[in-house]
């Protein structure tokens, strides 16, 4: 049985991670840690020491987990077509400015340069929905979208 899906092919793999074409929207999933620790984290881009695990996702929306080693970050970069949520879930890190330890939360809108630094002894664990909106290039002002 794969990964706690709940549906008609209870054997389905998952795809690797980013894949454009996965799409988990309608398919009931109910995972276990157990069934969690069992995907693998996959090297977020170029980062040393920075990683994720996608746990649901259609298309480009994405919901997952980053683990960033101790000292290593997630560099400041800008998603100008999509929100973010993070929930602090293990360790702390620091993220527009301020020093979040587990429990924390943080929403970041579209177009907000941010970044995720880990200067603790530790790795830290959060929790984060990837949200793309369309975005018109030319309005002054982003979309706000509930």
């Amino acid at each position: 049985m794969g990964r706690g899906m709940v549906g008609d092919d209870m054997t389905e793999s998952v795809p690797e991670a980013r894949n454009m074409e996965r799409n988990d929207l309608g398919r009931v999933i109910v995972d276990t840690p157990v069934d969690i620790d069992a995907i693998d984290w996959v090297a977020h881009g170029d980062h040393p020491g920075v990683r994720h695990k996608v746990l649901w996702q259609s298309g480009t929306t994405v919901l997952g987990l980053m683990q960033i080693d101790a000292g290593a970050q997630n560099p400041e970069h800008t998603h100008h077509g999509a929100h973010h949520h993070i929930l602090m879930i293990e360790g702390s890190c620091r993220m527009l400015g301020r020093d979040l330890p587990a429990g924390s939360y943080v929403y970041v809108p579209p177009g907000v340069p941010h970044a995720a630094v880990n200067d603790s002894a530790e790795s830290c664990t959060f929790f984060y929905t990837y949200r793309p909106v369309e975005v018109d290039p030319m309005a002054d002002e982003p979309p706000i979208v509930a």
